[in-house]
C-alpha cells in the first residue's frame, strides 16, 4: 500500500492518491485497488476525472500484469464509487 504513488505510463508521470493490495483468501490471489480522492460528490459524472482514474488503473495493470486491478473514487462524503471497465 502507498500514498501518492508515482508511476510512469505512456510517457506521462502519474501520481496515484492511494494504492492498496488487498490480500485474498489463503491460496487465492489478492487484488489491487487504485483509489482517487475527490471533493465532488459525483466524480463518476465527469469524463475527465474518469479518464484520469482509468489511466491510473491501466498503469497499475501494466505494472502488475496478470493481477486484478480495480479503481474507485473516494468522495469527501465517504462514498466509494467503483469504475467498471467495459
Amino acid at each position: 500500500q502507498g500514498n501518492e504513488v508515482a508511476l510512469v505510463h505512456s510517457g506521462r508521470m502519474l501520481r496515484i492518491d492511494r494504492l492498496v493490495l488487498r490480500r485474498g483468501a489463503p491460496g487465492a490471489k489478492g487484488q489491487w485497488w487504485v483509489l482517487d480522492y475527490k471533493s465532488t460528490s459525483q466524480p463518476q459524472l465527469q469524463p475527465e476525472l474518469c479518464e484520469q482514474l482509468l489511466s491510473y488503473r491501466a498503469a497499475v495493470s501494466q505494472a502488475q500484469a496478470g493481477q486484478t486491478v480495480r479503481a474507485a473514487f473516494l468522495t469527501a462524503q465517504g462514498a466509494l464509487i467503483e469504475l467498471q471497465v467495459a
